[in-house]
């Protein structure tokens, strides 16, 4: 009976990840465990830790989390354990989005639509599952999101309305240090894995219950242990293979600098369009309605995801969806702000079938630009017809 009113009440979380399981099966069935272009070099760290590799690119030692946690699992087969771990990590980004989505708007309804956008995002499926480490990054981004979001508001109540937030008084310090640290550990991943420590130190710079001290202590109480277990690694892999970070981001810039800079800045516009495809114009919708309606705790959470979800305009390396994909979250908060809106104004009956038309169309069309998008590198065709390159 307990069992029963639970799953009752958490029906749509439970629907959540049940569609995340029907979309992953369908993602293995129809485009199979997909091998990219970096993908033999995280099998080749995985070897490496198992001491079955002499060679491994310094590239990939500093970001050696992925490949440790598959090390276990590579008895059932070379790199199996990024796909086992990915499986793991990709179920765990459909919770946390429904969470950060919860706890932003109260509304299981809206969350529900949230997770099922984000796990059926192009870039899920032609990246998401693949024998790479990006899932894991993405998964520590969504973690520190929602680590921060509970510091401020940890008091769940089915009574808080979208318009309300809840607050106490004595927050849990303790998530400071762990988001903290598990933040950090999301840069060992790959590098937008960390970016959860600007949305938090903007969280806290814009907050008004804490003072300029309170606010100091804290943002370096969390950057404390962000940094630990970067520089244990930083460390490491300079001693043995006397590369760090900053060889990194040099080695980043120099191909930008041989690759044509009109098509970088075109692939960047097509990437940045294709994280939300027609969701566009809901999201739009969606800052429309924040903005009209001046919730200054939904503005001020916007604000402070606005610099991590745009962060990629700082990289000095070529575009790429994976890259572009830290956009997602607050781009699909938005988006299903502006989704449920309209929905609203229709009425139930009609705004069900809106919802449900909306979805099945970005779903078809998400699934069709995966099929299609690997095959024909259309921005590199309209490149040269406009003779950019």
């Amino acid at each position: 009976m307990v069992l029963s009113e639970k799953l009752k009440n958490n029906k749509y979380l439970v629907l959540t990840l049940l569609f995340a399981l029907l979309n992953m099966a369908a993602i293995f069935l129809i485009f199979g465990f997909q091998l990219r272009g970096d993908s033999q070099s995280w099998i080749d760290l995985i070897h490496w830790f198992s001491g079955q590799g002499n060679e491994v690119s310094p590239i990939r030692i500093i970001r050696p989390l992925g490949p440790l946690i598959a090390v276990p699992f590579e008895f059932l087969g070379a790199g199996a354990g990024l796909i086992v771990q990915n499986i793991i990590f990709y179920l765990l980004c459909a919770f946390l989005m429904f969470k950060i989505t919860e706890l932003i708007y109260h509304d299981r309804k809206q969350a529900f639509l949230a997770s099922l956008f984000f796990v059926a995002s192009p870039t899920i499926i032609q990246y998401g599952l693949s024998y790479l480490v990006d899932t894991g990054a993405w998964f520590f981004n969504l973690l520190s999101i929602f680590l921060t979001l509970l510091y401020f508001y940890p008091v769940k109540s089915d009574k808080v309305g979208a318009e309300q937030f809840n607050r106490v008084k004595n927050k849990d310090e303790r998530l400071v240090i762990l988001n903290g640290f598990l933040s950090g550990m999301g840069v060992l991943m790959k590098e937008n894995g960390g970016l959860g420590v600007l949305f938090f130190g903007m969280m806290i710079l814009f907050s008004k219950e804490f003072g300029i001290r309170d606010k100091i202590s804290k943002i370096i109480r969390f950057g404390v242990f962000f940094v630990i277990p970067i520089a244990i690694v930083q460390i490491l892999a300079f001693k043995y293979f006397h590369f760090t970070y900053l060889d990194l981001y040099a080695a980043g810039g120099a191909a930008t600098r041989g690759s044509s800079l009109s098509l970088i800045y075109l692939e960047y516009l097509g990437q940045f369009i294709g994280v939300l495809g027609i969701l566009w114009i809901f999201f739009f919708i969606g800052l429309w309605r924040e903005l009209l309606e001046k919730n200054k705790e939904r503005l001020k959470i916007y604000l402070a995801l606005t610099p991590p979800s745009l962060s990629f305009v700082f990289w000095s390396i070529e575009a790429g969806s994976r890259l572009l994909f830290i956009f997602a979250p607050l781009g699909i908060l938005l988006a299903t702000r502006g989704i449920v809106f309209l929905a609203d104004k229709l009425g139930k009956k009609r705004g069900a079938l809106m919802i449900t038309s909306v979805f099945l169309m970005v779903l078809i069309l998400n699934y069709a630009f995966s099929w299609i998008n690997p095959r024909y590198q259309f921005v590199e065709i309209i490149a040269k017809f406009l003779g950019v390159l």
